[in-house]
Order: C-alpha cells, then structure tokens, then sequence
C-alpha cells in the first residue's frame, strides 16, 4: 500500500533459524502518525518481526529503516511493549514510569515531573505513589504505556498489551489508547489475535499467513473517527471483520459492503 509520508519501513525481512524459514519477504510500511494493526494465527512470526524492528533481532535477510534511515540490528529507536507489564513490584507508578531514564543516564527531576504530568492526563494522577500489587490489571497496562511513552519515542510496538485482560477492562483499555493515540500523535504497530480489536484500533491491517510468516494482505479501515462503542457494531465494522476473518481462514479478500 503507498504511503506519502512514510515513518517506519519495513523492508523484504525474512528470518530464519536453524534452517527454518520464520519470516518470509515481509514489506510494510507505516506513515508518520499511522496505528497499524498485524494479525495473524499462532506461531505466524508476529513477535520475530517485532524483535527485527526494535533492532534485538538482526533479519536474515532485508532492512529496517526508520525517517528514511538503515536502523537494522540497532536498538533504542522505537519503544516496545510486551504483553506482560512485567511493572517492576518494588517502584511505585512513577518509579516504573521513568524506569527508562533510570536506566540511561539515572532519573532527574525533570524525568519526574513529566512522568507525573503524562499519569495525570492520562488518568493515573492519584496513583503515582501506590505499588504494582495495589493496582487492577488495566491500571498495570496504564502504567506499562506511559513508561513506553516515557521513552519519547514516537515510534511503539505494541505486542498484545491488552491479550490478559477481561472483555470489558479490555474494551476500556482500548478507547483509553485511542485517546493517547489522538493526542499525542504517535506511530504504531499493534499485534494482536483479536481481530475486533484490530479492526477497531487500527487505520489499516496487516494479516499474515501461518509458517512462514509472509502478510498477505493489507486493509485499510475506513471506518471514521474518532470511534466509539457504536463503531463495534456498525456495517462498515461488520464487514471489515467478514474480511478479515475470510483472509485469516483461507478465504478470498472480498470488499466491505459498507464502510459507514
């Protein structure tokens, strides 16, 4: 798919280990500001191909640029999030958000300040002193995006941040991400097996085939925003769905009847 501004480029990437081929001739590009979602079943190669963007994993083959820059093999770019909030039990909200620049070069007032200002606009204000055992499970996630965040990246990868969470926690979670989203305008890649939640988040979807992983198709959401509950059971959400699920299970790319 052509994109005018592109941000994040990802270039011919395949991988292989042991003789096994995990990624085959991925190419994927991003535009500045675009939240791109990737599905695809089990074992396709989705976190393979997150560790190759964050620069933890060198590709067999291909290149990762990033502003138009060679970034292959090199770390520190992007900010990258796992499932697990993997929140560190003995900091409090604030200590884990600025885990980051503890880490650099130790964390200054400054880092602290801002940390405290991106908690309270983001709902975490009157939690910047409690421990990761005090908080619910979309709290953790809460406070896992805003240390990503914290590292000023504008590019993120997002593997399946909200995967452990209950439907309705996870429901919030992802209006609450579309609201970081619109602010701050950032880049992002979203993993996800969750097709309702990749169609609802994203501006386009990546789908990928099994072993080896290769994405064969690209589709873009056309659904307006902002989007809210009602986005879920509009046609134009239906019949994206119908798409994508028809992709996943080896069925023909068909168009959405309707997209408003």
């Amino acid at each position: 798919m052509q994109v005018t501004d592109p941000k994040l480029v990802i270039d011919d990437v395949s991988c292989e280990f042991d003789g096994v081929r995990a990624l085959d001739g991925i190419s994927l590009t991003l535009g500045r500001g675009e939240f791109v979602s990737i599905v695809g079943p089990s074992g396709c190669g989705k976190s393979t191909l997150f560790n190759v963007v964050s620069g933890l994993l060198r590709p067999t083959r291909g290149r990762v640029l990033l502003d138009g820059k060679d970034v292959t093999g090199d770390t520190g770019h992007v900010g990258y999030m796992l499932q697990k909030d993997l929140l560190l039990p003995w900091r409090t909200v604030i200590g884990n958000i600025v885990l980051g620049a503890s880490l650099r070069h130790g964390a200054t007032r400054r880092d602290r300040e801002e940390a405290a200002m991106l908690a309270g606009r983001y709902g975490l204000g009157e939690y910047l002193h409690h421990y990761p055992h005090a908080l619910s499970g979309g709290m953790r996630q809460r406070v896992a995006v805003m240390r990503t965040l914290a590292l000023k990246a504008d590019v993120l990868l997002l593997d399946e941040p909200f995967g452990a969470l209950d439907a309705q926690t996870r429901l919030d979670m992802q209006m609450w991400l579309l609201a970081v989203c619109r602010d701050l305008n950032v880049t992002i890649l979203f993993v996800t097996h969750d097709v309702d939640e990749a169609i609802f988040l994203a501006d386009r979807v990546a789908v990928m085939t099994g072993r080896p992983g290769r994405i064969t198709a690209d589709i873009a959401i056309s659904l307006p925003r902002p989007r809210g509950i009602g986005t879920l059971t509009s046609p134009g959400f239906t019949g994206f769905k119908r798409q994508a699920l028809a992709l996943l299970h080896g069925g023909e790319l068909t168009a959405p009847r309707s997209v408003s």
